[in-house]
């Protein structure tokens, strides 16, 4: 029986590879915060670790009484932050000593999957039609910054097992950030920024996941990969349209000018700080939409790999909503 640690393992990633390696027969141990919620982590068979990522001796110890696991799946990290340097403390500093400490011969695993983000490619530059792996990183967001950081530091290392996979917006059920804008679209309203649609790519959990599984179980190593669908180049609009569809709603569309929405997520991001959180509207998060294509190529991936994606956004979408419905979600 195979042994994996999934990091982050309470979010909506980290909780459907936990489903996923269960139904292979593995055996899943999930590292969460004693505060976090584990109502997507309900099966019995799952074993709990607190792992203390900001202190090397407990983390030190709290792997060695674990034991060695054959996969490491590395999920946790943060997408919003309101000081910068927290991207770089717990995207790149925790990850690094998480490695170190793994890169012990008694714990070292069969493979450590990172999972990045298609935020530390950047978008296509150059007037390249798409993203591709060959192409020079340029994140235009501190988080995508600190995601390559991680990157450069485990492509530095010929003594350790290591695989990335950088996805594209990933959604699917149990995700709170796109719930936002299907509960826009459900009330019949869709609120887009900018003059034009934005190029975007995406990615149902699901298929994310066979990406992570099929990546441990390769026995390649030293591997990058862009997590898409590959299905067909979307926009934005074409987001709307999967989720008015999904939902059977007729909507109002609305399109906000770039220059007035900086405004709003100015405000919103001071109002943020004297909350001690960050909004989902801040100037970071529109560095990403000004730029405007974040087509991606994952053909290698998917071929490397040696499987297909299984959805596209629109039929993902039907399975996001029928499970927001059946949970209460809308």
């Amino acid at each position: 029986m195979k042994r994996i640690l999934i990091t982050g393992a309470s979010g909506f990633i980290g909780s459907t590879l936990a489903d996923h390696a269960l139904a292979k027969g593995w055996e899943v141990t999930a590292a969460v915060r004693p505060t976090s919620d584990r109502s997507h982590l309900a099966d019995p068979r799952i074993r709990f670790v607190n792992l203390h990522f900001d202190n090397e001796a407990a983390l030190r110890h709290e792997l060695e009484q674990a034991g060695r696991f054959d996969y490491v799946a590395h999920i946790a990290g943060t997408t919003k932050a309101l000081d910068p340097k927290e991207y770089f403390r717990i995207n790149t500093e925790y990850t690094k000593r998480f490695v170190d400490i793994l890169r012990q011969d008694a714990l070292r695993p069969d493979c450590f999957l990172f999972l990045s983000s298609l935020a530390a490619l950047g978008p296509a530059v150059g007037g390249a039609e798409r993203v591709t792996p060959e192409q020079t990183p340029t994140p235009v967001t501190t988080y995508g910054e600190s995601k390559l950081a991680a990157e450069r530091y485990l492509e530095s290392l010929s003594d350790f097992p290591w695989m990335v996979v950088q996805p594209t917006a990933v959604f699917g059920p149990r995700d709170r950030d796109i719930l936002e804008f299907v509960s826009l679209v459900n009330k019949g309203l869709e609120l887009y920024i900018g003059s034009r649609p934005t190029q975007g790519s995406f990615i149902y959990v699901d298929d994310l996941v066979s990406i992570l599984l099929a990546a441990l179980e390769s026995g390649l190593t030293g591997r990058k990969y862009i997590a898409a669908d590959n299905s067909r180049d979307y926009t934005t609009d074409n987001l709307g349209e999967a989720t008015r569809t999904a939902l059977q709603k007729r909507t109002l569309r609305l399109r906000l000018p770039i220059g007035i929405v900086r405004i709003v997520a100015a405000i919103s991001e001071t109002i943020g700080r004297w909350r001690g959180q960050m909004p989902p509207l801040n100037r970071e998060k529109l560095n990403e939409i000004s730029n405007v294509n974040w087509w991606c190529d994952a053909g290698r991936t998917w071929g490397e790999l040696g499987i297909a994606p299984r959805y596209d956004l629109y039929s993902g979408m039907q399975e996001t909503v029928r499970w927001y419905r059946e949970n209460g979600w809308l």
